[in-house]
């Protein structure tokens, strides 16, 4: 739990910029898009809004998000991927077939973005209409030009729950498409490379393996989670739930960027998710190693 509370702490500003980069400005906007890179994105809020803003916009809902889904897609898969692979072929452990262990994957990818979808939806409406704000009109951001509504992450939660209870997950159906993604990408293709690297490479099972594994996963993660993440953030940027408005944003985002348009804000999507998948599983490892379990594979 300590892990997961300081990933946002130390990167919350990479989503910060990132919903920047991937969000749409609202009709009316006074200010120009952000349309330049990682760097040219970072340095403009920075000069707009300060450096304070960069770092904390959203992080009370990005602590929750993240304690949520570490606990869920970490810390449960060794007993999700055990009990599939038993049902499945009566095989446990480090003995669990590569089906097994996209399964699990699947399977607590789903479970953690639905019970994530909540923080979620706050965090990217909270950094979709963060900005300087004069006489209660913003002044920066992407709803420059507009009375400010959202004021930060209480204020986010009570906008959204102004709808209803329920509508506290809108946005979940893509949140759990992208969240499938991001933990069949990581989870079981780090514990798949740590196999093929003992297995086949004979390489020892150390801190080393477990970090060089990370590294694999975050990588692949981030790819194969790209185009769901910049449809999300188009998605929950308005609360928008319904089949039509995520046609719409897909078409939206094809018409504006083709195909690269779905893998805007690939650098500060790994550089968040990279330090997780370098460091959380290696430290979840030597965790297990403490207390007498095994390692995860």
């Amino acid at each position: 739990m300590v892990a997961a509370t300081a990933v946002p702490l130390a990167l919350n500003w990479t989503d910060v910029i990132k919903t920047r980069m991937q969000g749409a400005p609202s009709a009316g906007c006074t200010a120009p898009a952000y349309t330049g890179g990682f760097l040219s994105v970072a340095n403009r809020i920075v000069a707009e809004e300060g450096l304070l803003a960069l770092w904390s916009t959203g992080m009370l809902a990005s602590l929750g998000r993240e304690c949520t889904v570490v606990g869920t897609r970490i810390g449960a898969y060794p007993a999700v991927r055990d009990g599939l692979s038993m049902v499945a072929k009566g095989k446990s452990g480090g003995e669990a077939g590569l089906g097994s262990k996209f399964s699990a994957g699947v399977v607590l990818g789903a479970l953690s973005g639905l019970l994530a979808s909540p923080f979620d939806l706050v965090r990217i409406r909270v950094q979709a209409e963060a900005g300087r704000c004069d006489n209660g009109i913003l002044t920066t951001g992407l709803r420059a030009g507009h009375p400010q509504r959202i004021h930060g992450t209480v204020s986010g939660f009570k906008a959204v729950l102004n709808n209803g209870l329920l509508s506290i997950f809108r946005g979940s159906a893509i949140n759990v498409v992208r969240s499938v993604c991001m933990t069949v990408g990581t989870v079981p293709v780090y514990e798949h490379t740590k196999h093929l690297a003992k297995s086949r490479l004979d390489v020892a099972d150390s801190p080393a393996l477990h970090l060089g594994a990370g590294v694999v996963a975050g990588l692949a993660g981030t790819t194969v989670t790209a185009p769901a993440d910049v449809v999300r953030t188009r998605i929950m940027q308005e609360g928008g739930t319904s089949p039509t408005r995520m046609v719409s944003a897909i078409g939206a985002i094809a018409r504006d960027r083709g195909l690269a348009g779905f893998f805007r804000g690939w650098l500060p999507a790994y550089m968040r998710v990279g330090p997780l998948f370098l460091l959380m599983p290696a430290l979840v490892e030597q965790v297990r190693k403490l207390f007498g379990l095994d390692f995860i594979v």
